[in-house]
């Protein structure tokens, strides 16, 4: 087994939580846990965990630099802390000494022991659904690279190789055609931040993940293997906020990792369900969210012809985002064929994509196969 740290990159509005889910980490993960985050947190008992300052870890990359040079961009600086993650994630590599170093979503619990490495020893790519065109806009300015494969490198967590993160940020860092004086200015410079009006301006388009994985397959192509873990992204939703120990051992029957994101909202249905103890006796947590879904269903038709909407949208969006986890989907929402066709045409795919996530929801709430 190789050696590795467990990074969490995380703001003090998650320590809350984050505190709740450390002893999984150690019990699941790795006992060697390293927090980077502003100085605010020091304050905290970080729980045995060591602790790097987010603003030193690499000299001129800090959150008011981020957000400086965003905003000198036309960018959204709202966006500031979303960016900074990801650069730090990379960064860590400009110092790491060992050979592998992990980031886990500091709001994702790991309920079950996972294994990074094969039995070969290679490390694995944990792949997911997602798929956002505007983030492999900005991988072709960087490296002139294409989608390699039609799921996504996008995770709650990624092991990288530290050598060949170096070799990227090297190679993005020569790259003399983008403007910067280091690796994180060229890729906000890269990925067009100064978007034109018909596209949001708070539109992100970085993916760390999708970068980096994109960048394995071309160029280490035999370097990573692949998998899929049991994984819930919509474990408030389905949870609450704070579910106790004897719920979460439950619901590890079925799932390897279940993230606690701050924008979910607990659905009162649902963590009645999770919450009732015979419930739980008599079925398992993925057949309770089936049970769940197919009871909406029914509420949505109840008065047919008319429909209930508020049911109908909570349905549609608690269904869009659980489609990110293959748990519940088998098909990929990247389509090699029909890809870039569209977008010649639009130049911007992304209005095209709600309207087709939206279709594909649509087409779930009649069909209803979970």
């Amino acid at each position: 087994m190789k050696d590795f740290t467990a990074y969490l990159i995380l703001d003090c509005k998650t320590w809350e939580f984050a505190k709740r889910n450390i002893p999984y980490i150690k019990k699941n993960i790795s006992s060697n846990i390293t927090i980077i985050s502003s100085k605010k947190i020091l304050r905290k008992d970080l729980l045995g965990c060591a602790f790097i300052d987010e603003n030193s870890l690499l000299p001129k990359l800090s959150f008011n630099e981020v957000s400086s040079y965003i905003k000198k961009l036309g960018g959204d600086p709202k966006n500031t802390g979303w960016y900074l993650q990801q650069f730090l994630k990379l960064g860590l590599a400009k110092n790491c000494r060992d050979e592998y170093y992990l980031v886990w979503d500091a709001d994702t619990i790991p309920l079950n022991p996972i294994d990074f490495f094969d039995k070969n020893g290679r490390p694995y790519f944990n792949l997911k659904r997602e798929y956002f065109y505007s983030y492999f806009r900005t991988i072709k300015n960087l490296f002139n690279l294409k989608k390699g494969r039609p799921e996504s490198f996008i995770s709650e967590h990624m092991i990288f190789n530290s050598e060949v993160v170096r070799e990227m940020l090297l190679k993005i860092e020569e790259n003399n055609s983008i403007l910067g004086e280091n690796f994180w200015q060229k890729i906000l410079n890269a990925s067009e931040l100064l978007a034109p009006d018909y596209v949001k301006t708070d539109q992100r388009f970085f993916s760390e993940f999708e970068t980096f994985g994109t960048y394995c397959e071309h160029f280490h192509p035999k370097l990573y293997a692949t998998r899929k873990l049991r994984t819930l992204r919509r474990g408030t939703d389905f949870l609450g906020k704070n579910p106790s120990d004897e719920i979460l051992d439950w619901a590890a029957k079925d799932f390897d990792t279940i993230s606690f994101e701050e924008w979910g909202t607990p659905i009162p249905e649902m963590t009645a369900l999770t919450q009732d103890q015979s419930i739980r006796e008599k079925k398992s947590f993925a057949d309770t969210i089936r049970l769940f879904f197919k009871l909406e269903k029914k509420k949505i038709f109840e008065g047919f012809p008319k429909i209930n909407h508020e049911k109908f949208r909570l349905f549609l969006d608690t269904i869009g985002s659980t489609g990110f986890d293959f748990f519940f989907n088998k098909k990929c929402i990247y389509s090699k064929k029909k890809e870039f066709r569209i977008a010649r045409v639009f130049d911007k795919v992304h209005f095209l994509q709600v309207w087709k996530g939206r279709f594909q929801r649509y087409w779930r709430l009649f069909t209803f196969k979970f």
